[in-house]
């Protein structure tokens, strides 16, 4: 309890220096303005429109696509600020996922499809690999015959399994047939939505690797398209960097952000209620996206978290306006806005304490291009699991050194906190083993 007051305190105190900020907090109810979502993440989510917003004018976007699930609280927002400051850029969410976008787009890439069906995640098995080419768990055995179809899969194993399915003629056939089929749908949707209509837009996103605008671009031929992404590790292979804007950190720089930074929480927490989209189907005269789930596994949490928007959405309209005329108008840096962002990240995400871990760590996540094998974002990992992912060893099992399976969490250091045993020293070789990571990257 003595904890989580102590949290509390600092994060209002960053936000004590910062104008509106506090002040809507101190127009909310008490239970609102206790809350994490309001004290921490309302805040980061409206820096980071904003930066989107101003950089959407810089360059002339007549309009913006807020990317499903992860940019549905964004575009909330994003509405929200254009009408407050009338902002003449138009918003809209598209209904697409790496899937729905990737399948059509398989049998353009012809064996180069591979490389996203063959792409490394957490608990990844070989039903999972045959789910994510659109074919039947039943042929697992039939393309893969030298791993237990259920065996999860370490990186070392999935890279060997690439290379034998990019040369199995057979199963790449297979592929093409499911992909072309996807093929027209999606590109009907897209234009339905507006994607060739011909005038200056830009996708907005979480972000991480930017292979959705990618693939997005690849099926509309348009290879100007350009994204605004929260963050990314990195771009996809050969991609103009220009195309690619990011806030929080890039491919290049903000390495300790990076590591105090948790992408499978970040993408938990801002999401949308509906399920995840896996193709589309004509119905009623238009295309409509079909998903798997009817609805997102945390639709309670995330419904409640959404009507917070609007609440603090209204109070901050009011406070704006009220500053504006007796200051004028905020204009901070980018700088500035990630220096808030970083201070109200680093501790929630990298350094929680139970009070943040009880409030996010049983929300179901999955990192998978198909929305299957949710497991709590913070997974319930033993102290021998923990102690296999310190950096020796994790580093030996995914250089291929050590063959040995590894329980990974979405949120380690959620993990760590909720294990209880030697947090700090576990959160530093959490840390270190991301640090590895990030430098080596930098280094290629």
């Amino acid at each position: 309890m003595q904890k989580t007051k102590k949290r509390k305190q600092y994060y209002k105190s960053i936000l004590q220096n910062h104008p509106i900020y506090d002040d809507v907090l101190g127009c909310m109810e008490k239970a609102d303005k206790e809350s994490l979502y309001n004290l921490v993440f309302m805040p980061v989510l409206v820096e980071f429109v904003s930066w989107v917003l101003e950089e959407a004018q810089k360059s002339k976007k007549k309009r913006l696509y807020f990317l499903a699930r992860d940019g549905y609280q964004m575009y909330l927002v994003a509405r929200r600020l254009c009408k407050t400051h009338n902002i003449p850029v138009e918003c809209r969410y598209l209904n697409v996922s790496r899937y729905s976008m990737r399948m059509p787009e398989y049998h353009l890439l012809k064996e180069k499809c591979v490389d996203y069906i063959c792409t490394g995640g957490i608990d990844v098995t070989i039903e999972r690999i045959m789910k994510r080419a659109g074919l039947e768990e039943r042929l697992a055995q039939k393309y893969i015959s030298s791993h237990s179809s259920e065996r999860l899969l370490n990186y070392k194993e999935i890279q060997d399994i690439k290379e034998e399915l990019q040369v199995n003629a057979e199963f790449l056939e297979e592929v093409y047939q499911v992909s072309k089929s996807s093929y027209k749908p999606a590109l009907q949707y897209l234009k339905q939505e507006g994607l060739m209509d011909g005038i200056s837009f830009a996708l907005v996103d979480s972000g991480w690797v930017g292979t959705l605008q990618q693939s997005i671009s690849h099926l509309i031929d348009r290879p100007d398209l350009e994204g605004y992404y929260f963050g990314l590790y990195e771009i996809p292979k050969n991609a103009n960097k220009e195309r690619y804007h990011s806030f929080y950190f890039g491919p290049k720089d903000g390495i300790l952000r990076k590591v105090n930074f948790s992408n499978c929480l970040f993408e938990s927490i801002f999401t949308s209620p509906e399920g995840m989209t896996i193709g589309y189907e004509y119905e009623n005269q238009r295309f409509v996206p079909k998903t798997d789930f009817h609805k997102n596994p945390n639709e309670t949490q995330v419904t409640a978290n959404c009507e917070h928007i609007e609440n603090y959405m209204d109070i901050y309209k009011m406070l704006i306006h009220n500053h504006e005329i007796t200051h004028g108008k905020l204009n901070p840096s980018k700088k500035k806005r990630i220096a808030l962002v970083e201070k109200l990240l680093v501790k929630a995400m990298g350094y929680p304490t139970t009070w943040e871990v009880e409030t996010y760590g049983d929300w179901l996540f999955s990192d998978d291009v198909l929305e299957g094998n949710l497991k709590k974002v913070a997974a319930e990992l033993t102290t021998q699991q923990i102690h296999s992912q310190r950096f020796v060893n994790k580093a030996l099992i995914m250089l291929g050194k050590k063959d040995e399976e590894l329980h990974e969490s979405a949120w380690l250091e959620g993990s760590i906190v909720r294990n209880g045993e030697s947090i700090y020293s576990n959160l530093f070789h959490a840390k270190l083993y991301k640090l590895f990571v990030y430098i080596r990257k930098l280094l290629k």
